[in-house]
Formats: structure tokens, C-alpha cells, sequence
């Protein structure tokens, strides 16, 4: 029949309009609705996501303070230490 797909009928009578993407506003209403937006679904969903953010933080902190407690010198080991000749 040599017809694709979408072009296997006529339909008369409609007349679709539509405005292209490249005349749209990107940003329209961000401002005054997507900032508020944001603010009320953080507010909303806090309880969900600030514990596990924070138990996080607390054990990187933790974790970070060991490693550095363990990888220092002890200086009671260095008191008998001759210096090297000039």
C-alpha cells in the first residue's frame, strides 16, 4: 500500500495549532511558583531525608578524626633520637 504508520487516514475537519518549543518561555513562573514549590516539598519531606543525611555526616566526621588520631606520630618515640651531623 506504500502508507506509514500515522498516515493511514485522512481526517478532515480538525485544525490542530500549536506553538513552537523555540517561542515558549524556558522560565516562566519560576520565580513565583518554583521557589515556593521547592521550599514546600523540602519542608514536607524533611523528616524523611535529614536523619540518614546526618547520620552520614556524623560517621564521615567520626571516621575522619580516628584515621587521623591513628596516623599520628608519638612523640615519646622520637625523644632519644640523635640529630644528624651538619
Amino acid at each position: 500500500m506504500g502508507k506509514h504508520f500515522g498516515n493511514l487516514a485522512t481526517v478532515r475537519g480538525i485544525v490542530y495549532y500549536k506553538i513552537s518549543h523555540h517561542e515558549q518561555k524556558p522560565f516562566a513562573g519560576v520565580l513565583t511558583f518554583g521557589i515556593p514549590n521547592i521550599v514546600t516539598r523540602t519542608a514536607a519531606s524533611w523528616i524523611y531525608w535529614l536523619p540518614p543525611f546526618l547520620l552520614g555526616y556524623f560517621t564521615y566526621q567520626g571516621v575522619e578524626s580516628a584515621h587521623h588520631q591513628n596516623t599520628r606520630k608519638n612523640p615519646q618515640d622520637f625523644m632519644n633520637e640523635v640529630p644528624p651531623p651538619e
